[in-house]
């Protein structure tokens, strides 16, 4: 008879490890979602990326593609609440493509976005804050 109540208890404790499991016990649910407009010289941003490093530094914790002046990043996976230096590129797709040698593809087009929203502007970065839920971030870049 005991043998009977300890497979319930393993059973019931199986159980709640998996259902802790599913439902996130990590932690995940203080995650937060990011979207937006961005402007670019008073127009939508046509193509582009957008990503967010933690201001101390890191690998990028979310990013997003840019299309037609709109990202967004979902709750899930999300990134945590925090500040964030933000990173936006968008090549130029006007100016003719450089020339490249056979079987190599060649230089990535020019970047159209001034160096303070990009990769390049560690000097003065653009800093802003996600807190916790779905979170409006736009940018008017000129």
């Amino acid at each position: 008879m005991s043998s009977l109540c300890f497979n319930k208890t393993g059973i019931l404790f199986a159980s709640w490890i998996i259902l802790a499991f599913i439902t996130g016990c990590d932690g995940s649910k203080s995650q937060s979602g990011v979207e937006g407009n961005i402007n670019f010289k008073g127009s939508p941003l046509d193509q582009g990326t957008i990503q967010f490093f933690p201001e101390s530094g890191g690998a990028p914790v979310g990013s997003s593609l840019i299309a037609n002046g709109k990202y967004t990043i979902p709750k899930s996976p999300g990134i945590a609440p925090g500040k964030y230096r933000i990173v936006i590129s968008s090549g130029d797709t006007k100016a003719p493509p450089a020339e490249a040698m056979p079987g190599q593809s060649g230089p990535p087009a020019k970047e159209r976005i001034p160096a303070e929203y990009n990769s390049g502007s560690l000097k003065n970065p653009v800093i802003r804050e996600v807190g916790s839920g779905i979170n409006q971030i736009d940018f008017d870049i000129s």
